[in-house]
């Protein structure tokens, strides 16, 4: 089954559309690296069900949403037709097409990057896709931690431990970031430290949670502990 394909059956069954929070903590980030911008062209890669879009089409930036999935495509600029929001556009394309769209003063991501083959293609269509001054923010997860990935290759999707995404999929890995670092100047922060918690969702469906996760709060205090986290911001300019 092909990613569009894929995607399409999502939307197809469920459709949300929603203005984010104010408080958004993964959009509050972004706004802080971007700054204003109001009369901005910012591109929304990976627009999905188009929220974080509409966020920042209500903060005055001329937003282009760019998705595989033409069904996701389709409900975004039906969305905006019955709400009269003119300053976001919806397009279906690849990601590895963007260059052919137009350029960008800031270009935002969420969880899309993983899913960019060959890798170092779509960072040089980035590069290009972006004006000179312009910035990127994507939030990722992350391959960092061998542990993580081990029980992700060896333990996911048998023994009744759930899969999500699709199968062509796979953590932000530590060369991706590099070939980033090619052609950007890139700061990664964690937000929060995800590492004992994916235990209770994966391997004790929900059990323990709350206590797993505390282990993580407390570990996100030393510096040394959060690269390990499966969540990341990648700052680009």
């Amino acid at each position: 089954m092909s990613q569009q394909v894929f995607w399409d059956n999502i939307y197809a069954q469920h459709s949300n559309i929603n203005f984010r929070q104010e408080d958004d903590e993964v959009l509050l980030a972004a706004m802080s690296h971007f700054g204003d911008v109001t009369g901005a062209k910012l591109l929304d890669l990976g627009c999905g069900d188009g929220d974080t879009s509409l966020y920042f089409a209500s903060k005055g930036a001329n937003v282009v949403a760019v998705d595989i999935s033409q069904v996701a495509v389709d409900n975004l600029t039906a969305f905006c037709r019955q709400n009269n929001i003119p300053n976001l556009t919806a397009i279906q394309a690849s990601a590895f097409d963007i260059a052919k769209i137009d350029k960008f003063d800031f270009v935002f991501g969420n969880m899309i990057l993983h899913h960019l083959e060959p890798f170092a293609e779509f960072s040089d269509i980035l590069r290009a896709s972006i004006l000179p001054g312009g910035k990127a923010f994507f939030h990722e997860n992350s391959a960092f931690s061998d542990i993580l990935i081990w029980f992700r290759n060896n333990l996911v999707g048998k023994f009744g431990i759930p899969k999500y995404g699709d199968d062509e999929e796979f953590p932000l890995m530590p060369k991706e970031v590099q070939i980033l670092e090619k052609n950007f100047s890139v700061k990664v922060e964690h937000p929060e430290l995800v590492f004992f918690g994916l235990a209770s969702v994966y391997l004790l469906k929900g059990h323990f949670h709350k206590q797993l996760q505390g282990l993580d709060n407390y570990l996100f205090q030393f510096p040394s502990f959060r690269k390990y986290s499966y969540r990341q911001f990648l700052l680009l300019s």
